[in-house]
């Protein structure tokens, strides 16, 4: 395997496993994946390719176009073979083959777009298949969206990106079990799995409340029964999930502060 999109998606996912099946193997598996990055130019380099493309949000048809091939251009620098010699140990790990990849359509043919104008040779034979990698990935920038950032306990929601580019170890210890659970659903792609962890949380909030009512002042009592009534009365939106469920765990932690 070579497409670097897929491979960094492996790492996320077994890193989220680890996460919610309280294991360690994952874990260190990630952290050797950093480590591997952040020491390899070639590695860090992708990243950012592969990241800046994916989080691209453009209009104009022609600054996408221009965009995708100033990007693509910073691989110029390496050989395909030194590219994909540096990918292959990514997968060398042992835990590699364990994990069970889905990802959407759209990601799919992204990672794949992108892979094309990596490693597709130059050539008359080969010129429609690099202007059709490149136009696919110009669709995906144009439909693409913003995803808006809120600062919550110190995390930024992209929290999952900053993590692949090493921050994880910096912030792991500080994060709390609900974070942590909030983690690993959203590096996965299971909309489900992140509906239900919506509601679960709204569910645990709502049953410290009705357990603290009996025996709070009439004061925290309002303030505790208005603050109920704002979580009946919230519904899961897979568009603003991140900052939702950030507050929402926020929430949850300050009611279980003693």
């Amino acid at each position: 395997m070579n497409n670097f999109g897929t491979i960094k998606s492996t790492y996320n996912i077994l890193l989220a496993e680890s996460i919610s099946k309280k294991t360690s193997d994952g874990k260190v598996a990630f952290k050797n994946y950093i480590r591997t990055i952040k020491e390899n130019k070639a590695l860090r380099t992708q990243f950012d390719v592969y990241y800046s493309i994916e989080n691209k949000v453009e209009s104009d048809k022609f600054k996408a176009s221009e965009y995708v091939n100033e990007c693509i251009s910073l691989l110029d620098i390496f050989s395909k073979k030194e590219i994909k010699d540096v990918n292959f140990k990514l997968t060398e790990n042992k835990m590699f083959d364990t994990v069970e990849i889905k990802l959407d359509d759209a990601k799919v043919k992204l990672y794949e777009d992108i892979n094309t104008l990596i490693f597709t040779k130059k050539s008359p034979t080969n010129i429609d298949k690099i202007v059709d990698a490149k136009s696919g990935i110009v669709d995906y920038i144009l439909n693409n969206k913003k995803i808006e950032v809120n600062e919550w306990n110190g995390l930024p929601n992209s929290v999952i990106s900053e993590i692949a580019v090493g921050k994880f170890n910096e912030q792991y210890a500080d994060l709390s079990e609900s974070e942590m659970k909030a983690i690993s659903v959203i590096m996965g792609v299971n909309e489900l799995d992140k509906e239900e962890l919506y509601k679960s949380s709204i569910k645990e909030c709502l049953n410290i409340i009705n357990n603290t009512l009996t025996e709070s002042s009439s004061d925290i009592k309002e303030k505790l029964l208005a603050t109920k009534e704002n979580l009946l009365n919230r519904n899961y939106n897979k568009e603003t999930f991140i900052s939702d469920i950030s507050k929402i765990i926020e929430l949850k932690n300050n009611l279980t502060q003693d």
